[in-house]
């Protein structure tokens, strides 16, 4: 005799243990149908990712949206819109062509900026 489960009811598998570690980056490969996945990073995101991208922009991926459905080839993300400074300034989903993503150049740091000394007045 089986155990009665609830119409709802959620594999227990669905949620690790706390021993159980997260893997430290998001594993790559291919979805059913071929699309590559994406891995989290930083992007460069022109018109081979999609026809939006008239002017390129970069973005870090924060996720894949797995949940939604899409096209053969298509992947809907989650990004942080970087500046020129590589600093975040726009949260935003996109729905790109994972196969169009580049991966960006490093922004380069620039230098921190100088303290100037004043003297009180004495």
């Amino acid at each position: 005799m089986s155990a009665t489960r609830h119409a709802n009811a959620v594999p227990t598998a669905r949620w690790p243990t706390r021993r159980a570690a997260r893997p430290a980056v998001a594993p790559g490969g291919t979805r059913e149908d071929g699309t590559p996945r994406v891995t989290p990073g930083v992007y460069l995101l022109t018109r081979d990712a999609s026809p939006q991208f008239v002017r390129p922009i970069t973005v870090r991926v924060i996720r894949e949206r797995t949940g939604r459905s899409t096209y053969d080839g298509w992947a809907w993300i989650e990004v942080y819109q970087l500046d020129s400074r590589g600093e975040a300034t726009d949260r935003r989903e996109l729905y790109v062509r994972p196969d169009g993503m580049r991966p960006a150049p490093p922004h380069p740091h620039s230098p921190p900026a100088r303290r100037t000394q004043t003297r009180a007045a004495g």
